[in-house]
């Protein structure tokens, strides 16, 4: 099955951006300027890993299908063991954190002490208040599918960043009837209709009250986005050949903004795909196969899953040790001191997941799966007739 490096590297690259969001709002810093911008930054790149999942399933399922039971586990056991070892720790560390957030010298601060003081004292209330209801729903992954009007904080309980988890469940779950029912024009048109009620049934309201889209009517636009993107692709390769109608792309979509820069940042992965595909040898090309598909960025792109829901335990064991010994430390010192430890931490906790958690749980569920994908024996028809032989 064909492999996309690229779509690998962009992933490392996504997962630090969520990193350095995170820093960037736990020390409020993120009202204005750069730290303003790192929260953005990390906002697109989970809009950025959702188009992923549509491109990457699409794939899976047109390429290399199987039947829905191999398929389901499959990718259950490829997020399930390390979204269950993180939300563990993330149930202890989340008390630490919304202990520490609200001793902080700036946790005055009414925009800061609104959007992360009281946000993690309900999360981790909601804990501990209820915790065998955010158990049940963190079991199935379905956690993110439920609103705050019946579970508050649910989509954030134990480990916050887990809430797209959960949204990524919910996709795989109905993925493969998706893109049967789309292959044909038909479907198309049907799935983009469908997308439009319920983005708008999700706007007002209507399914219920999230904080992060979590709840897959939430963010159907931008799976829908990538699963287009994979069907078109053959076609596209096939008729983009030069770099200029990236430099088009790229004018079209600037004055939308920072609405925008998801689809842009996914339209110039596409273009780059189509070009290497075509052996273009211009410098985007090679700017490209540099930033995406170089070693460096494939070893992050492999490591950031665990990058992505072991960060911010690990942000917030940092920050209760900085605290304890700085506790009059300002925004800007508190930034560096977390930087300093958060990084190096971070990416040795990574790479122990990756290999004790992560990739165990992918073997198993390859495991798992060829069983269930094993014909079962059929037993040879028995030779005895009449009243003696069994139903």
């Amino acid at each position: 099955m064909k492999k996309f490096a690229a779509i690998e590297g962009l992933r490392g690259w996504l997962a630090w951006a969520v990193v350095l969001d995170h820093l960037a709002s736990t020390t409020g810093i993120d009202e204005r300027g750069i730290g303003r911008q790192l929260v953005v930054a990390g906002q697109n790149a989970v809009l950025i890993f959702i188009i992923i999942s549509g491109f990457v399933i699409t794939h899976l399922v047109t390429v290399k299908p199987e039947p829905y039971a191999p398929y389901l586990m499959r990718r259950f056991m490829r997020i399930f063991p390390l979204f269950a070892v993180t939300c563990i720790v993330g149930y202890f560390t989340t008390d630490l954190y919304a202990r520490t957030i609200a001793t902080v010298s700036w946790a005055s601060d009414p925009h800061f002490a609104a959007a992360r003081v009281a946000e993690y004292a309900g999360i981790s209330a909601s804990d501990h208040q209820f915790f065998w209801a955010n158990f049940l729903a963190h079991l199935p992954m379905l956690h993110g599918a439920i609103g705050n009007n019946v579970l508050p904080f649910s989509q954030l309980a134990f480990n916050g960043p887990a809430w797209s988890i959960s949204l990524e469940w919910q996709f795989y779950l109905i993925a493969p009837f998706v893109v049967g029912f789309v292959r044909r024009w038909s479907g198309i048109v049907w799935l983009a209709l469908m997308v439009c009620v319920l983005q708008f049934a999700y706007q007002r309201g209507l399914l219920g009250a999230f904080g992060p889209p979590s709840f897959l009517p939430g963010a159907a636009a931008y799976f829908a986005i990538g699963i287009f993107s994979r069907l078109a692709y053959p076609r596209i390769a096939e008729t983009l050949e030069h770099p200029t109608t990236i430099l088009a792309l790229v004018l079209v979509l600037l004055p939308l903004g920072w609405v925008a820069v998801p689809i842009l940042v996914w339209a110039l992965v596409m273009a780059g795909l189509c070009l290497i595909s075509s052996q273009a040898q211009v410098p985007f090309a090679r700017l490209y196969h540099h930033m995406l598909e170089g070693r460096f960025a494939s070893y992050f792109g492999s490591r950031s899953y665990s990058v992505y829901l072991c960060h911010f335990p690990i942000i917030s064991l940092c920050l209760a040790f900085w605290i304890s010994k700085f506790p009059t430390a300002d925004r800007y010192a508190t930034l560096c001191g977390l930087a300093v430890m958060v990084v190096p931490s971070t990416l040795i906790a990574a790479e122990l997941l990756y290999r004790l958690v992560e990739r165990q749980g992918i073997a198993l569920g390859s495991r798992l799966a060829g069983r269930l994908s094993r014909p079962q024996p059929v037993a040879a028809p028995s030779t005895i007739t009449g009243p003696d032989r069994w139903p």
